[in-house]
């Protein structure tokens, strides 16, 4: 009687529930009619708490954004304007509901984002296109406890029950693992403060719940998993759910997404995918779940190891060819060795490692009000946290402090050891500068087109995956222009590649004065561009900038000729898919814009137009 189920649901828009309100209404009526006939003052003591007396189904809609995030539905809390359906809602364990005073105020909490799940008909159930669930209720209710209303955030309130709140006052700190070999994500500055993405993600959760957590040291990676599992430690973040992991441990809804990657020498060929492993030596660390996915693939050998300096040692002897990591924790390693000679390759044709916090079990009833928590960290806070933590960053070299120990010991010392000591220093000072300068440059290879020094292809896949992600947590719209010259070939077979690559680059330059600044053009190669338009209202929306760079790619072009001045002119054929009503993910973003850019070509060319609905 008590058990929840996730049903299927076609999509639709969120409609208005007048019928319900009105069928409410009556219902009310009636029951508070028979309620006076049969006695007046029981009907003025239940008016407010008006209970279900037939078995019925209720259900639960959940918005759009949360499609994508599989979250139990204890991780929201449920909106109604009904007090017996709060008072149903209340009683079922784990389940926490908010009062509203009106279906007004409920409307307007809905459509603000302040509310992620609420009570509907039906109807609207039926047709929903977010997480669907239902609450079978048989008999009737009694009165439960009032909710307690927690901690604003910038884009709703956390609302706990008073078992919750009694549960967040009875820890008195969460102790969470503090791994030795995690940077950026984790780890300990020189001031001895616990930074990175993970400390950022678990302030906003504990502020948020009114929670303290404790930072504590568990070794590397592997002995962290180990303290988790021997009761050492109460949590763990960046952890990924496993069959093994499962037995000890809670997991919450995925917090980040995160590419994998491979580090190898400079003969590495370039890695798209798993299979494209195969044949080689693969060192990684042996408590990663990857492991798992690794031990499927034909003819690889795996080479566990328990820290990540293991691995490097073992590329470096020549014991193996590649190593695996996610991408932040493999550059954040290969600057701390000082192996930037390394190369990398991403593999962007693979799912990232989506990861979770995890607890152990006897915190399980925390999860849920974690869950709540991670679903309520905004965009614009993910966006801060990635380019905070994720950008290129170099900070070797000699700090500070070292220099005037050096330079104080010199001082103190004889005039030869303290001129060769400062002439090391400048020494290593130029290194440094030049091993950065190195590796800022070879990262903006990587990642940018060479003639036109747009970001290229890898460069805007890897930023169509995180708008996927911030756009799905905040039920936001993205669009993706696929944009091909019509035209182009001509000019560059009959005046040359010089010519050609002139032109290209004066398209290039247009291009970046249509958009905003948020946006980002780029070459996806040949004569392909590819725009990625954040955080738009609607697809008409994306037309109008598409009929922008219409007009400005069809203007002149005056450009130098071998033989003097050319004029020349040219035309697009630009295809716009929308997330997420074109799709979800970028592999199917980029063939909804490809396939309308085609049709563009086929029914003239020099267009603009939208993919069609699935």
């Amino acid at each position: 009687m008590n058990e929840l189920y996730l049903i299927d649901a076609s999509r639709t828009t969120f409609d208005n529930t007048a019928p319900r309100a009105f069928l409410r209404w009556v219902l009310l009526g009636v029951s508070a009619l028979f309620g006076f006939l049969v006695s007046a003052p029981s009907f003025a003591a239940n008016v407010d708490t008006e209970q279900p007396a037939q078995p019925h189904t209720l259900y639960i809609c959940a918005h759009d954004a949360t499609r994508a995030l599989n979250a139990p539905l204890a991780a929201f809390v449920i909106g109604t304007e009904i007090s017996s359906e709060f008072e149903v809602i209340n009683q079922r364990p784990n389940l926490t509901a908010r009062l509203f005073s009106s279906e007004d105020a409920l409307h307007e909490a809905i459509e603000s984002r302040e509310l992620m799940a609420w009570v509907c008909d039906e109807a609207i159930a039926q047709r929903h296109v977010g997480l669907l669930f239902t609450i079978e209720v048989s008999g009737v209710g009694t009165p439960s406890h009032t909710p307690r209303i927690g901690y604003y955030t910038g884009d709703g309130t956390i609302t706990m029950r008073s078992d919750e709140a009694a549960l967040i006052e009875s820890i008195e700190a969460l102790r969470v693992g503090l791994p030795a070999d995690s940077s950026p994500v984790i780890y300990r500055n020189r001031q001895d403060q616990v930074v990175g993405l993970d400390a950022d993600i678990m302030a906003i959760i504990a502020s948020r719940l009114g929670l303290t957590i404790r930072w504590q040291e568990c070794g590397d990676w592997t002995d962290c998993v180990k303290a988790l599992q021997q009761g050492s430690i109460d949590s763990l973040t960046f952890f990924t759910p496993t069959a093994a992991r499962m037995e000890f441990s809670s997991f919450t809804v995925p917090y980040w997404d995160v590419p994998w990657a491979v580090v190898g020498t400079q003969e590495m060929p370039r890695i798209r995918r798993f299979s494209d492993l195969s044949g080689y030596r693969i060192a990684v660390v042996e408590s990663y779940s990857v492991v798992a996915d690794l031990e499927t693939i034909p003819n690889i050998e795996l080479i566990l190891v328990s820290r990540p300096e293991d691995a490097f040692t073992a590329i470096l002897d020549g014991d193996a060819d590649l190593y695996l990591d996610s991408l932040p924790l493999l550059i954040g390693r290969s600057r701390e060795q000082h192996l930037s000679h390394l190369r990398l390759s991403v593999l962007r044709d693979e799912e990232g490692d989506s990861v979770s916090i995890g607890v152990r079990n006897e915190f399980s009833r925390l999860v849920p009000l974690l869950d709540r928590a991670i679903l309520s960290i905004t965009e614009n806070e993910r966006l801060a946290l990635s380019q905070r933590w994720f950008d290129p960053q170099y900070d070797q070299g000699v700090a500070p402090e070292k220099l005037r120990k050096w330079v104080g010991v010199s001082l103190l010392g004889v005039i030869f050891i303290a001129a060769g000591a400062i002439l090391w220093l400048q020494h290593m000072r130029r290194e440094v500068h030049r091993r950065k300068l190195k590796e800022q440059e070879a990262r903006y290879k990587a990642l940018h087109d060479e003639l036109t020094q747009l970001p290229n292809r890898a460069n805007i896949q890897e930023r169509v995956r995180a708008a996927v992600v911030t756009h799905r947590t905040m039920d936001q719209k993205f669009a993706l222009m696929f944009i091909d010259l019509d035209g182009f070939k001509a000019v560059n077979d009959e005046e040359g590649h010089d010519v050609g690559d002139e032109l290209l680059i004066a398209v290039s330059q247009r291009l970046q004065r249509v958009i905003r600044k948020s946006d980002v053009v780029s070459r996806y190669g040949g004569d392909e561009f590819v725009i990625l338009l954040s955080q738009i209202d609607n697809p008409e929306q994306a037309i109008q900038v598409g009929q922008k760079v219409l007009r400005k790619i069809a203007e002149p072009y005056r450009l130098t000729g071998n033989n003097g001045a050319v004029e020349a002119s040219i035309g697009a054929s630009i295809g716009i898919a929308v997330f997420p009503d074109h799709g979800e993910t970028l592999d199917d973003l980029i063939k909804a814009a490809d396939d309308a850019m085609y049709n563009i070509k086929d029914s003239g060319k020099h267009g603009v137009g939208l993919a069609s609905l699935n």
